[in-house]
C-alpha cells in the first residue's frame, strides 16, 4: 500500500487500510451508481440500472450525476434516490460554491452508509473514481487504472478490466456488472416522462392542430459551437423545415435554450408557419420527441433521448464511433458518419425519414 493511499485512507475513511474483506452481494442493502458525465452517456447507463434493479429487488438503490444530467435519471424505475451536484466548469455558481455544494452532497451520501458504489464508463476516470471513492461505500467497483493514473489505482477496491473499446457504451457499461456476477443482457434505455411535461406538449400542439394523425416529425436544429463538424448550415435547416411543414402531420421544431433567437431568425416568414417548442425543461423536450412519429437532430446527446423513447429517427453523423454510439435498440438512419456533416443534403435527409418504419 502506498503513502499516498495510507494517507488518503486516512483522511477521508478514517483508517489506514481499505480492507472490505470479499465481496458478498447478501451482504449489499444499498447502492449507489456514479456516472459524472454528459446526459446521453448516462442515459446509456440506465439498462445497467434495470439489471441492479432485477439482481438486487430489495436493496436502495441511488444513483450520483451532475445537474446536466439530472432529468436523465430522475424518476427512474430503479431508482429509489438521485444525488445530483454541480460541475463548476458548467458555471452554475462560482467555483468556491459548486465545491461547497458537492462537498455537502458527499456528506448526504456518506451518512447513508453504502455498501456498494458502482462505476461504469469505458476506462478509468480520476474525477469518476474519487467520488465513488469519496463516498466512502465499502465496496467500490470501477475500471481499474492504468498507466500514470496507476497511484490513484486504490479509488476502487473492486477494480474491474475495461470493456472492449469497439463496444456500444450501453454494452460497456453492463460488463462492469459481470465482476460481481451479473451477466444480463441489457435490454432498451429508459427516460422517466412526468404528467405535467406531457400535458404541455398536448396543449402546445392542439394550438397549432397537431392533435391528429400522423404525428408531426420532430426536428431538432441546434448549433455544437465545441463541435464545428456537427454544424448543419442554417439554410439547409430552413429549407428541411419548410419542406417537413408542408408533409402530413407537419412538424414541430426544437432547440437549445440558448439558440433562441437564431432559430426564430431562421425560420423567420416561411408559410405554412412552423411551429417552434422550447423549454430549459428536458423532460419537456422528451416529451416533444415523444409527441411526434420521428425525429430529426444532429449526432449528440438528444438522439439517445429518442432511442429511450423508442422513437424512430434521422442522425447526421459526423466521425464519432458509431460502434459506442449508435441510438441503442430503435429504427435508426444514419446519414454520413465521415466527417463534417455540412455537406449531407435536404434531399438526402427527407429520403431516410421516408425509409423509416411507419
Amino acid at each position: 500500500m502506498s503513502l499516498l493511499a495510507s494517507t488518503y485512507n486516512l483522511g477521508l475513511l478514517g483508517r489506514l487500510r481499505d480492507d472490505p474483506g470479499p465481496f458478498d452481494p447478501a451482504a449489499v442493502r444499498k447502492i449507489l451508481v456514479v456516472r459524472n458525465d454528459n446526459i446521453g452517456d448516462v442515459l446509456c447507463t440506465t439498462p445497467s440500472l434495470d439489471i441492479l434493479r432485477q439482481a438486487f429487488p430489495q436493496a436502495h438503490i441511488a444513483a450520483l450525476v451532475c445537474t446536466l444530467a439530472q432529468d436523465a435519471l430522475e424518476g427512474h424505475r430503479a431508482l429509489d434516490e438521485l444525488f445530483v451536484y454541480p460541475k463548476a466548469k458548467h458555471k452554475h455558481y462560482g467555483t468556491l460554491e459548486s465545491h461547497r455544494r458537492l462537498l455537502a452532497v458527499l456528506r448526504r451520501i456518506r451518512r447513508r452508509g453504502f455498501d456498494l458504489a458502482v462505476c461504469p464508463r469505458n476506462g478509468f476516470f480520476t474525477s469518476q473514481a474519487w467520488l465513488a471513492y469519496a463516498a466512502a461505500a465499502r465496496w467500490r467497483l470501477g475500471p481499474e487504472a492504468k498507466g500514470d493514473k496507476r497511484r490513484w489505482g486504490f479509488y476502487y477496491n473492486l477494480p474491474a478490466p475495461w470493456p472492449r473499446p469497439e463496444d456500444h457504451e450501453v454494452l460497456r457499461s453492463a460488463h462492469l456488472l459481470r465482476y460481481i456476477g451479473l451477466d444480463s443482457e441489457p435490454k432498451g434505455l429508459y427516460l422517466n416522462i412526468p404528467r405535467e411535461s406531457r400535458a404541455k406538449v398536448l396543449k402546445f400542439k392542439a394550438t397549432f392542430g397537431l392533435n391528429q394523425d400522423p404525428a408531426p416529425v420532430v426536428l431538432n436544429i441546434t448549433r455544437w459551437e465545441y463541435r464545428p463538424e456537427c454544424l448543419w448550415p442554417g439554410p439547409k435547416y430552413r429549407q428541411l423545415a419548410e419542406r417537413l411543414a408542408r408533409m402530413p402531420g407537419g412538424v414541430v421544431v426544437t432547440h437549445a435554450p440558448g439558440d433562441k433567437e437564431w432559430v426564430a431568425g431562421l425560420l423567420e416568414g416561411l408559410e405554412p408557419r412552423v411551429p417552434v417548442f422550447w423549454s430549459k425543461s428536458l423532460k419537456d423536450f422528451a416529451a416533444c420527441i415523444e409527441g411526434g412519429r420521428a425525429f430529426i437532430t444532429a449526432e449528440g446527446g438528444p438522439m439517445h433521448f429518442a432511442a429511450a423513447l423508442q422513437k424512430p429517427l434521422v442522425v447526421m453523423w459526423s466521425s464519432t464511433p458509431l460502434s459506442n454510439w449508435r441510438p441503442w435498440q430503435v429504427p435508426c438512419e444514419v446519414l454520413g458518419a465521415t466527417g463534417p456533416i455540412e455537406p449531407i443534403g435536404v434531399e438526402e435527409v427527407l429520403v431516410a425519414l421516408e425509409r423509416l418504419p411507419a
